[in-house]
């Protein structure tokens, strides 16, 4: 009997993406699999197109953002038997041989917490969200060739994990909300013994990051630090803070990502960022996550 898989679509009012995302989804070349999409709250339509689709399970919740959506599509999972849980973003949509791919490489290999390629969804010469995670790649054409490359670029895009590894380690750190938590569980991953893995011939579109990057030192040094939008830059600093604490080995709170990040803001004059760092990332650094 051929594995049984659960996709697991986060939306949050973005209709159009939804669908293209559902069709890429309905169209793989793998058949036996179920569609979640766990619905945050929109406000857009999505609840009305989601009741008629009769082949498409939904949550509908209160926004919890990415890791409270991916949190319980994780548990639906877990609670209903599937082998494999397959995770995604509403904007983001894969190949049609995707999922195939996924499951031939977890054959040959063994290796059950295993990655898409992340391809930027309207430049398909380049990785969506450039360096990250440890690798130096822009382009496509600069990934190793091998099939299999040990560094996750990019969770939860295209992302698909054994059942053995979550009652391993657990559910998602859903008190993240957004940007971390996905960083989170392949390091729980990685710390409890298991390989991450992204299979090149697997490929997944979506779109560039909206952060940018910031020089630390222009002229002087090419180290940067990642500038998120301030309307949610506050769950970046304490998600990292907790990460830094729980993963990194620090035994205080100047770390390179507060160095990098106070020096940038001072230069910047963004003092109010910088005090937001400070008070946010205290907070992750601490596991508290209450009214934040």
């Amino acid at each position: 009997m051929s594995d049984k898989v659960l996709n697991v679509i986060v939306t949050y009012n973005r209709l159009n993406d939804l669908k293209v995302c559902v069709e890429k989804v309905r169209a793989q070349t793998y058949k036996n699999f179920d569609i979640l999409v766990v619905n945050n709250g929109s406000t857009d339509g999505t609840t009305e197109y989601l009741a008629e689709q009769t082949d498409i399970k939904v949550i509908n919740q209160d926004n919890l953002g990415g890791a409270g959506g991916f949190y319980a599509g994780m548990k639906y999972m877990m609670d209903n038997g599937y082998d494999w849980l397959w995770m995604m973003d509403d904007d983001g949509v894969p190949d049609s041989k995707q999922l195939d791919k996924l499951l031939a490489f977890n054959k040959k290999t063994g290796y059950v917490f295993l990655n898409a390629l992340v391809v930027d969804k309207n430049d398909h010469k380049k990785l969506a969200f450039g360096p990250l995670n440890g690798h130096k790649y822009t382009y496509v054409d600069e990934v190793p060739e091998n099939e299999d490359f040990d560094v996750l670029i990019a969770p939860f895009n295209g992302t698909f994990i054994k059942r053995n590894v979550i009652e391993k380690i657990g559910l998602i750190k859903k008190e993240c909300f957004i940007w971390g938590d996905e960083h989170e569980y392949s390091l729980r991953a990685r710390r409890a013994g298991y390989t991450t893995h992204t299979v090149t011939t697997a490929i997944h579109y979506h779109p560039t990051s909206k952060a940018h990057k910031g020089r630390v030192f222009p002229g002087l040094s090419n180290k940067n630090v990642l500038v998120q939008p301030k309307y949610f830059s506050h769950y970046f600093y304490r998600n990292q803070g907790y990460i830094d604490h729980t993963y990194n080995n620090y035994h205080h709170i100047f770390t390179k990502f507060i160095i990098r990040n106070s020096v940038y803001f001072i230069r910047t004059g963004q003092f109010e960022e910088l005090c937001k760092l400070f008070k946010y990332y205290i907070r992750g650094w601490h596991n508290n996550y209450k009214n934040s």
